[in-house]
């Protein structure tokens, strides 16, 4: 188990790093806690849908992914579907994503985490893992906002 401190040196190390990649010019990004994220990311095809992911973790890299949830711009809430963009894995009616790279994909689908092809690997920069994974979904499987 790693300490506060080291997660959140981690997390930063790597926040660092991720904001001086090219790719990152197409992000909002705002490290807001010790060990959470604001992401503001918009599918290629329709840059006027923006949406805003936070990303925590309850340790970094850690064993688990990231916790994922979207706010909504208006309210700042936590809870609204309206707030997900429609993609593969996503169920924005539960809150939650079935994916195996957020904390709620595992908690939904625990035998992943004995299974080579879909466990968690908290090796590298995970944060831009993440944030790559979920760009990608966004640029290639983008069917909407939740309504």
């Amino acid at each position: 188990m790693l300490s506060c401190e080291l997660s959140e040196l981690n997390l930063r190390e790597d926040f660092e790093k991720v904001l001086t990649l090219p790719e990152a010019s197409r992000w909002g990004l705002e490290k807001s806690g010790p060990l959470e994220i604001w992401a503001i990311m918009h599918p290629a095809s329709r840059p006027e849908e923006c949406f805003q992911a936070r990303l925590i973790w309850g340790e970094y890299p850690g064993q688990q992914p990231p916790s994922l949830k979207f706010r909504d711009p208006s309210t700042g809430r936590l809870d609204m579907p309206t707030a997900w963009p429609v993609v593969r894995g996503f169920r924005p009616a539960n809150l939650d994503a079935c994916v195996n790279w957020c904390l709620e994909g595992f908690a939904l689908h625990p035998e992943w985490k004995n299974d080579p092809k879909l466990r968690w690997d908290s090796r590298g920069n995970v944060l831009l893992k993440v944030l790559r994974i979920f760009q990608e979904e966004l640029d290639g499987h983008f069917k909407g906002r939740f309504r």
